[in-house]
């Protein structure tokens, strides 16, 4: 028979309201907890992307007032130059119509410094410039000194040889007569710094003193003038303040749009950057990047090829297209770089339009990707993609290359010329000359400047992803669990209500007189009774 003392004296109460005084705060515990996860795991990563964008376009534009401005007025990330020489070993095979045999020579190492002068911020969204380089030899980086000799192709000769073939007959004899009083022959002895810098050219000063061209000096050299001057001209290119998709493209060289060497429009767009940047945020779907050069003449494509780290740090690789040097007959839109008999086989292109007539070709390094007949003809070639392609790393959120390797081969074409001599019997072919390499890798200290915001602020935002989404767990497991033993407790209540109410009505003992007063229900009762109505309440509230 139940009595008073079998009912269990707890203050249910007390406990079920410690966390939560109601079922809907309960509830509302859950819902909070929930946004707080779903806010974490998804709406950070959109906060961080802005809070990215914000440092990034706050950096990248070319104002005074931006953190990028001092790096492109005078960069701090160290330039190479490297160039490497082909040393003709068989010259009197070549002469009566053998296949020349070369020897790479190199490399020849010159740290490359850059400024920018006359710098002037424009009205219409654009900066212009005139860009300086300077080279230092760098006698650790290369094989030996620039006072090393070579016989190489006779360049200023055979471009003479060339220009006159279609002249009459009686014309190139007279030419080589006097090609003959100047000792000119197929092949010439010269230093690395002659052939870089620039060495006395008798037969150019012979035609600069009869017939001044303006371009051409006495003297013959790659890179002759361009040591410390602003030969380059005025570059003007869009600052990004008001476009950042629209940073250091470039509006016009040397106040002209297009260049004018070529046969198309097409073919004389100027596009792109000049390589040291291009915009920030460079998308997935963005598979080609341009970048124009006056060294090249043209704009040159860069292909996407794949996702790859450099340092830790996630990059994508650009390289030069394979139809960058693809004649017309295999890639249409580049009908427009030759004409007639300037044509080449695929892998390279004539120059002969920006290089004052002359019968150069521009290609990959030992011919690499180029149709086999051009390597077929030279003897010591040995392409190798790790060593001689054209490609950059370019980290996507900056649009910064963090390594460059540009890479460019210069040939000769060389063909007899009936009535000069000097040409000999030599066989029809491209013969390479010098092919060069500017090399950048962003070292250590430079990448942990450029990165330490993006780290800083990836750190900050995953910090409070996290205490977001730990946090919101720990909210909904609360209010959970809470519910759950609430509901526990309300359904105990009413079952035990349900069983022990009998016991507790103190019914007539069949030998005992009773009294006729009804008997109060007990306090233990009274509380599980004012439990379930309590509960039963909130329910209805909630309904």
């Amino acid at each position: 028979m139940g009595t008073k003392a079998d009912i269990p004296e707890v203050d249910y109460e007390k406990k079920s309201s410690r966390c939560c005084t109601s079922t809907r705060s309960c509830i509302l515990l859950i819902i909070f907890g929930t946004v707080g996860i779903i806010s974490g795991a998804v709406v950070m990563d959109i906060v961080y992307d802005k809070i990215l964008e914000v440092i990034v376009y706050d950096m990248m534009h070319l104002t005074p007032s931006s953190m990028i401005y001092p790096e492109w007025a005078e960069p701090s990330i160290p330039l190479t130059s490297k160039f490497y020489f082909w040393e003709v070993t068989n010259p009197d095979e070549v002469f009566n119509g053998g296949k020349p045999a070369l020897i790479e020579k190199g490399p020849y190492a010159y740290d490359l410094f850059v400024r920018r002068d006359n710098i002037s911020n424009n009205d219409n969204g654009t900066i212009s410039s005139i860009p300086v380089y300077t080279y230092v030899f760098n006698r650790e980086k290369s094989i030996g000194p620039d006072t090393d000799r070579f016989l190489g192709v006779n360049m200023p000769m055979t471009s003479t040889a060339y220009m006159m073939r279609d002249a009459p007959r009686f014309i190139r004899e007279s030419m080589s007569v006097v090609l003959e009083e100047l000792n000119e022959t197929m092949f010439i002895d010269l230093s690395v710094a002659d052939l870089l810098w620039g060495y006395d050219e008798p037969l150019f000063k012979m035609i600069h003193d009869l017939f001044p061209i303006e371009g051409v000096d006495e003297q013959f050299g790659f890179l002759l003038g361009y040591n410390g001057t602003d030969m380059n001209g005025l570059f003007t290119v869009y600052d990004g303040k008001d476009d950042v998709s629209m940073l250091n493209r470039i509006d016009n060289w040397k106040g002209k749009t297009t260049v004018d060497f070529w046969f198309t429009d097409e073919a004389n767009m100027m596009n792109g950057t000049d390589g040291m940047m291009w915009h920030p945020f460079i998308k997935k779907d963005e598979k080609v990047l341009d970048l124009f050069h006056p060294d090249f003449c043209r704009t040159m494509p860069y292909v996407f090829e794949e996702d790859e780290t450099f340092k830790g740090i996630p990059m994508r690789r650009y390289a030069l297209s394979p139809y960058a040097y693809a004649n017309g007959s295999t890639y249409p839109p580049n009908e427009g770089f030759c004409k007639d008999d300037t044509c080449a086989p695929n892998g390279i292109q004539r120059m002969d339009p920006c290089r004052f007539g002359s019968p150069m070709g521009m290609s990959n390094p030992h011919f690499l990707y180029a149709d086999p007949s051009l390597s077929e003809e030279i003897i010591g070639l040995n392409p190798d993609e790790e060593k001689h392609k054209n490609y950059f790393l370019l980290e996507p959120y900056m649009g910064m290359p963090y390594v460059m390797r540009q890479r460019l081969q210069i040939n000769m074409f060389l063909r007899d010329v009936q009535g000069i001599k000097q040409m000999g019997d030599v066989r029809t072919m491209y013969i390479p000359a010098i092919w060069f390499a500017q090399e950048v890798d962003v070292p250590d200290n430079v990448i942990k400047s450029y990165e330490l915001g993006f780290q800083v602020t990836a750190l900050i935002v995953e910090i409070i992803k996290y205490i977001m989404i730990v946090g919101g767990a720990l909210m909904v497991l609360a209010g959970t669990t809470i519910t759950i033993v609430k509901y526990y407790r309300r359904t105990q209540a009413n079952q035990y209500l349900n069983e022990k109410e009998p016991l507790l009505d103190n019914k007539p003992h069949p030998h005992k007189k009773t009294s006729k007063r009804k008997q109060p229900p007990s306090a233990s009762t009274r509380k599980f009774k004012s439990i379930a109505q309590s509960e039963t309440s909130e329910a209805s509230e909630l309904d």
